[in-house]
């Protein structure tokens, strides 16, 4: 098995920090995602639909950085993206029966 590229590991690492850091402003102590469990009870949406919205927004704005040649905010944005949508994978993991999830245990 490979290693892994460093700057995919690198990135990986930053997700990390930026889900803690984020959580600790944006959630509770005992729901690291409430802010995202508080809009769908408002909506009465999922819980995991609304980050994975914001992530759309964020695709659109990537889009339109790049139109204006903006390059260098790319990076935030594209770590932006990817941590919302493992936001929206871990609240469908919360709703999803045991049974239908991957054992991770074997992996």
């Amino acid at each position: 098995m490979s290693a892994g590229d460093p700057d995919y590991l690198a990135a990986h690492a930053e997700l990390l920090q930026l889900h803690r850091a984020k959580s600790s402003g944006y959630g509770t102590g005992t729901d690291p995602l409430a802010n995202f469990t508080a809009v769908a009870l408002i909506e009465g949406e999922p819980p995991w639909r609304y980050p994975r919205m914001r992530a759309l927004e964020k695709l659109t704005r990537i889009k339109s950085l790049e139109a204006q040649g903006r390059l260098d905010e790319l990076e935030e944005e594209h770590l932006d993206v990817a941590s919302l949508l493992l936001c929206a994978e871990a609240l469908r993991r919360r709703a999803a029966p045991r049974s239908l999830l991957p054992d991770l245990e074997d992996a």
